[in-house]
């Protein structure tokens, strides 16, 4: 059977050094074209909403009287909030994903004062106002997964006392609000696989002295509270959250930051349902007033350091704790530029390769600095940045845990969005390579169950990967790299695919949309050794993505191709 797996390699962007410069993150604001916002930030968002590979931005101020939108034009970025219908809009929890079944990120926008938004992206910078139509004019959006396996993104509400998910029906309209819980007092909320069971887990912090509350889905339509069973009923007024693999394990952990005292808490995933708090060992628990927490590798070197911002940063500057690998962390924000000398106050952030040259950038939102966006220069190491599109599974592929493997050394890594009150980074996969020059191998665990794999992947790539539907649980891939060009793309009506074949053997050449559906098969026969070229013709294909993916022995290539 025919394998169905795209691979997008969007270029070789850095030189391989296992030397570590000195870091330092740049305030780029301004010269990138993001001015003019008013009153206190708060919220962020980033994502790709016209599929052209880099991430867009959302910006929202406390006030709940200002939302901005700003497109990636890829060496600036432009306001295209009036333009793009997004005007007159108040903004607070921003999440970018595909949500409607379009093809293209679609933005959900929670106000201040709990009224939900939203907006269907049609890929061109402008977007429908769907609330009404969708039936999630009453849902307060705090966090999305397809918490049921069908294959859709469902939403997570927070209203009227009580969590409840909006169930996806796949044709861009929701089921009414299915309550799993009622609250006494919430702040973030994250979605994780805590135990690895295949179902989408919910985690929420409490704006108060009442214990957070961890709730396992049951795969059933049901949610139990297994908050004291897993050891994470932590009670210090979490304000910061986010998940992620410190330490490589292949199990999620849990990162909170307390707003009443010195006592932030990292929950390590002991891998049998319960979780043990480590922060006082790894070094991660002195701060305080903590308003927003991230993992993000900045340095490239395959471990997820953490963030943090403090809103009393005058006497507890903004930290950035820098993973040693050995279960133990060191402060650097200082020597970084980002401690409370520099910037302070945050209480919203985002992190995303804004401009593609392999190293996690920062936009933080806050009182004393507002809005800024922060480039990371001088990263060192290599990279893999990994695009997931769900076929069988949900679009973005949420709650795909994707392990890169490096000279016998895990990197794992889950497409999960942020569970920060404010905060919503790129949900394309960032994995450092610690210098190295290729991955042994990428696997990839979907939630619909499939396992995909990859081997012997050069570094610093750009990679989007398709579900395979075919590929089943444990088959291996092998692949070798051919060579092939796409002129012109962007393709106007018709382009010419040049490739070499190196051997005699049997040559596929399919083109797909976004989807993974095949749209049409332009090579499928025995080839000799030689230079190939084939005339696609685009004309009456709607504007978008589209895929092209070239078989023929032990050779595969693929690549994007833009119609306008």
């Amino acid at each position: 059977m025919k394998k169905h797996i795209l691979i997008l390699c969007l270029g070789l962007l850095l030189g391989h050094t296992l030397l570590y410069a000195q870091q330092s993150f740049q305030n780029v604001t301004t010269s990138m074209g993001i001015y003019g916002q008013s009153g206190l930030g708060h919220g962020v968002g980033w994502g790709d909403i016209d599929n052209d590979g880099d991430p867009d931005l959302g910006l929202s101020n406390q006030e709940g009287d200002g939302f901005w939108f700003y497109q990636n034009n890829g060496n600036t970025f432009a306001n295209i909030t009036a333009s793009g219908g997004l005007s007159g809009l108040g903004g607070n929890k921003i999440i970018i994903a595909e949500v409607t079944g379009d093809d293209y990120n679609d933005l959900l926008l929670r106000t201040r004062s709990g009224t939900q938004y939203l907006f269907e992206s049609n890929g061109d910078g402008t977007f429908n106002n769907i609330t009404s139509s969708a039936g999630i004019y009453s849902a307060s959006i705090y966090n999305i997964a397809d918490f049921d396996n069908d294959g859709y993104t469902d939403l997570l509400s927070v209203a009227n006392d009580n969590f409840s998910i909006l169930y996806n029906n796949g044709n861009s309209t929701f089921q009414p609000a299915q309550i799993i819980s009622p609250y006494e007092s919430f702040w973030g909320v994250a979605v994780l696989d805590y135990d690895r069971d295949g179902f989408m887990d919910i985690y929420h912090t409490t704006y108060s002295t009442q214990p957070n509350i961890l709730l396992h889905n049951n795969g059933d339509g049901t949610f139990t509270n297994t908050t004291f069973p897993a050891g994470v009923n932590y009670a210090d007024g979490a304000h910061g959250l986010d998940v992620g693999d410190f330490n490589n394990d292949g199990w999620i952990d849990i990162y909170l930051g307390s707003y009443s005292s010195l006592n932030c808490a990292l929950f390590q995933n002991n891998g049998d349902g319960t979780f043990t708090n480590v922060a006082a060992s790894t070094g991660t628990s002195g701060h305080h007033d903590t308003r927003t927490v991230a993992f993000v590798d900045y340095n490239n070197d395959g471990w997820l350091d953490i963030f943090s911002s403090h809103h009393d940063f005058y006497s507890y500057s903004n930290t950035m704790l820098r993973n040693n690998g050995n279960n133990s962390f060191t402060e650097v924000a200082v020597s970084l530029g980002l401690s409370g000398e520099f910037i302070g106050d945050y209480f919203g952030q985002g992190w995303a390769d804004y401009n593609l040259d392999g190293a996690m950038d920062l936009f933080a939102a806050g009182h004393i600095d507002k809005y800024r966006l922060f480039k990371n220069n001088n990263c060192p190491g290599s990279f893999l940045n990994i695009h997931l599109i769900g076929i069988e599974s949900n679009p973005n592929g949420i709650g795909a845990q994707v392990d890169v493997w490096v000279s016998g050394q895990r990197i794992s890594r889950n497409i999960l969005p942020d569970g920060g009150f404010h905060d919503n980074s790129d949900l394309k996969l960032h994995f450092g390579l610690d210098g190295a020059y290729s991955a042994d191998s990428i696997i990839i665990y979907w939630p619909s169950g499939i396992l995909q794999k990859l081997y012997e992947t050069n570094a610093n790539q750009f990679l989007t990967i398709v579900e395979d539907e075919t590929t089943g649980l444990g088959e291996e891939i092998n692949i070798e790299h051919a060579d092939i060009t796409v002129y012109p793309n962007p393709v106007i009506s018709t382009a010419d695919i040049q490739y070499t074949i190196y051997s005699i053997q049997y040559t596929n050449l399919v083109v797909y949309d976004s989807f993974g559906r095949k749209i049409q098969t332009l090579v499928d026969e025995m080839q000799g050794p030689g230079n190939y070229t084939v005339s696609w013709n685009a004309e009456g294909l709607p504007a978008g993505v589209y895929f092209y993916k070239l078989t023929g022995g032990k050779q595969m290539a693929s690549g994007k191709m833009i119609v306008r």
